[in-house]
């Protein structure tokens, strides 16, 4: 008995002991330590088509949009709104001229956000719609988007400034004077004669979108779109002027916008 108690102390002080982990364990698992996780892959960006009988549509958005899930969501529901509406108002013109007799046109509608600049803080979308719904001719307008990233949402350009009236005050005269010029290209003659598009759209009837023309990282230019009917009949089509940023500008912005323009 004692022969067989000191073999089996042997054979226990030979293997491994239970606190131990084997050298090869160690190694695979200081290695899935510090082994990095894959990178998400970039966003790409977004442009879906529908083309029948019925209707031709369109709607499209950059790689920059397309990493906010915020901004994702809010076009999905977008696209699933303005389809819906599109066909269903299709589907009755085209009801109603077939009682007519009439030859039915499809309906289109087209939906493009497009980078125009975009900051640390701010990420500036313009957006282009148009399309043709059974009227006399097509619509056309041109929107911005301006997405706060931090607070995660989209805010108004006048929540820029410290004090929204700044905005008027700032930009007013330069958007009228630059409309002015822009209206005696076009038609050829002077403007301001009191007619019906003589006046100026208030900045509010406009669109403002900050513009990083050289992709530094700050916007140094603001385009001001007025859409047609505006600014002026449709065939003049829309009118865009281009106003640099200025030092007066910049000071009127909130503190957390400034670094986001630059004169």
């Amino acid at each position: 008995m004692k022969y067989f108690a000191a073999l089996a102390l042997i054979l226990a002080g030979c293997g491994p002991k239970a606190s131990e982990t084997p050298p090869n364990q160690a190694a695979d698992n200081g290695q899935a330590a510090t082994k990095p996780l894959p990178a998400a892959p970039p966003a790409k960006p977004f442009s879906v088509e529908t083309k029948n009988d019925l209707i031709e549509y369109d709607f499209s958005y950059p790689a920059e949009a397309a990493a906010i899930p915020e901004l994702v969501k809010r076009f999905a529901g977008e696209m699933e709104k303005e389809k819906s509406e599109l066909v269903a108002n299709a589907e009755e013109d085209k009801a109603m001229r077939e009682k007519l007799g009439t030859d039915f046109n499809p309906f289109s509608a087209s939906t493009a956000y497009e980078t125009s600049g975009q900051t640390d803080r701010l990420l500036s979308l313009r957006v282009d719609s148009g399309g043709y719904t059974g009227g006399a001719h097509g619509y056309a307008s041109t929107d911005a988007l301006l997405w706060d990233r931090r607070a995660r949402r989209e805010i108004k350009f006048a929540d820029l400034f410290a004090e929204a009236s700044n905005r008027d005050r700032l930009l007013t005269q330069r958007w009228c004077d630059s409309l002015n010029k822009a209206r005696e290209e076009k038609r050829g003659e002077p403007a301001g004669g009191g007619g019906m598009f003589d006046d100026y759209p208030t900045l509010d009837d406009v669109s403002i979108i900050p513009v990083d023309g050289n992709k530094d990282g700050k916007f140094e230019k603001l385009l001001v779109v007025a859409s047609p009917y505006v600014a002026g009949p449709w065939v003049e089509g829309d009118y865009e002027v281009e106003l640099a940023v200025s030092s007066d500008l910049v000071a009127a912005l909130k503190n957390e916008f400034k670094p986001s323009f630059k004169a």
